[in-house]
């Protein structure tokens, strides 16, 4: 990001250093927003002419959310054991497990009348079944990624870019949703599909809109608030409820 779009800065708060981005806007008249931004870190959204002083005057009265909210984003997610009637997520509902034991040599999942079916081998012993059972979750959903967000971008693109990209990739990325780079590539994380899909839109949006400015600056978000206007209130959610999409 441009320093002289946006500024760096840091506060020392209970012997813990914070360190967080300044985004100034002229469009913002009068509130000083701070939200947990997975890539980014701590963002601060602030008038374009609130003085430095006055923005680490409230960083320092929300430290202690802010050190919550950022130790809650980098603990990992309790341990699933893939049980009858426990959830998982998919394009933002939940939906059941039920296990059932067969001849198969290979655990398999499928998604059938609102219950994720997993076939369970049944000479396999338990935690055999949770790590089989975690793997295939992450290929199906994998597989569900490939086949849906390609079409999201090529839907989306259009309408928030002249450029379309080279190629849109699944990755798994630990600590970003997506990415573009500069040879116009669009990079999502499959776990996004477990995301209602205003999430999934923002997060299609947000990387297309790459394709035009490529850094994080004002304009940057000027161009996406054109094409989303709630994009805050989707990147607050998506935030929210992100570290679910772990297991």
């Amino acid at each position: 990001m441009p320093m002289s779009q946006n500024e760096t800065a840091s506060i020392e708060s209970d012997g813990k250093r914070i360190d967080y981005t300044i985004v100034r806007s002229a469009r913002r008249k009068k509130t000083l927003e701070i939200t947990i931004d997975p890539e980014i870190g701590v963002l601060v959204r602030s008038p374009a002419r609130t003085p430095r002083e006055e923005i680490a005057t409230l960083v320092h009265r929300r430290a202690g959310w802010i050190l919550r909210r950022s130790a809650e984003a980098a603990e990992p997610p309790s341990a699933r054991r893939f049980a009858d009637g426990e959830t998982m997520l998919f394009l933002g509902s939940e939906y059941q497990i039920f296990n059932a034991l067969t001849a198969d040599n290979a655990l398999t999942i499928n998604l059938v009348d609102g219950v994720f079916h997993i076939s369970v081998p049944g000479h396999i012993g338990e935690e055999e079944r949770i790590y089989a059972s975690r793997e295939a979750f992450e290929q199906w959903y994998r597989q569900e990624a490939e086949r849906l967000l390609p079409d999201m971008v090529a839907n989306w693109q259009s309408k928030v870019s002249r450029h379309k990209p080279s190629r849109v990739l699944i990755r798994s990325q630990r600590k970003r949703w997506g990415s573009c780079s500069s040879d116009g590539s669009i990079r999502l994380n499959w776990r996004i599909v477990m995301a209602e899909p205003a999430l999934i839109d923002y997060l299609v949006v947000h990387e297309l809109a790459h394709l035009e400015v490529m850094d994080h600056s004002p304009r940057y978000w000027a161009h996406v608030e054109r094409v989303l206007p709630d994009h805050r209130a989707r990147r607050k959610r998506l935030n929210e409820v992100g570290m679910r999409f772990w297991f």
